[in-house]
């Protein structure tokens, strides 16, 4: 049986493969609920791949190294998972990346890989995050995705606008509900974990 340590691995990488092979990036281009949700399994598997690199990298020891882990735990881990993984996160949702990333294939490959960086970053980032800040950032995570879900159903339901249009806006509504699914939750939970965490109840 798997160290826990191998088992972040290897569930991360099947989680890559899953969202990012041939047919998973042709469900993508016609398919926008598929499209956010193979996403979100690509930035969630590399980030368990970034927990299990940075447990080898917190082993492996060297100046380099350790000068990287202590910037990082000196951080909180905020800088890599919030600033970089959050900053490659958000560019690619942009109207304008987004589209590209559905139409062009040279833009999905940059968007795939550019994932990937950024789940291994906020996994690293992860890792040396105090117990507060985790439930904090899934919060944020989450509640990020609820307010996506309100524009999108906004934008989609009410004006017939497409925010996104390589895909009809029947489909922003249906991924709209589909994000709202998902996050409300897994917010609520992690709204009063926060709390708890802060030892405020």
């Amino acid at each position: 049986m798997p160290r826990a340590s191998e088992a972040y691995l290897f569930l991360g990488v099947a989680m890559i493969i899953a969202s990012a092979n041939p047919l998973s990036l042709q469900l993508s281009t016609v398919q926008e609920i598929a499209k956010f949700s193979f996403d979100m399994m690509l930035v969630w598997g590399a980030g368990l791949v970034g927990i299990w690199l940075a447990k080898r990298l917190y082993q492996k020891g060297g100046r380099a190294v350790t000068s990287f882990l202590d910037f990082n735990y000196s951080t909180k881990g905020l800088v890599l998972s919030w600033i970089v993984g959050g900053s490659i996160l958000t560019y690619w949702y942009i109207p304008g990346p987004f589209e590209a990333s559905v139409t062009s294939t040279m833009a999905r490959a940059f968007q795939v890989i550019s994932f990937i960086v950024a789940g291994i970053l906020s996994g690293i980032g992860w890792e040396a995050m105090p117990k507060v800040w985790k439930s904090i950032t899934i919060f944020a995570v989450f509640s990020m995705m609820a307010t996506m879900a309100e524009i999108f159903l906004e934008m989609g339901g009410y004006y017939a606008e497409d925010v996104y249009r390589p895909y009809p806006v029947s489909q922003l509504v249906e991924t709209s509900y589909f994000l709202f699914a998902m996050a409300f939750v897994p917010s609520t939970y992690y709204m009063v974990k926060i709390l708890k965490d802060l030892d405020i109840f």
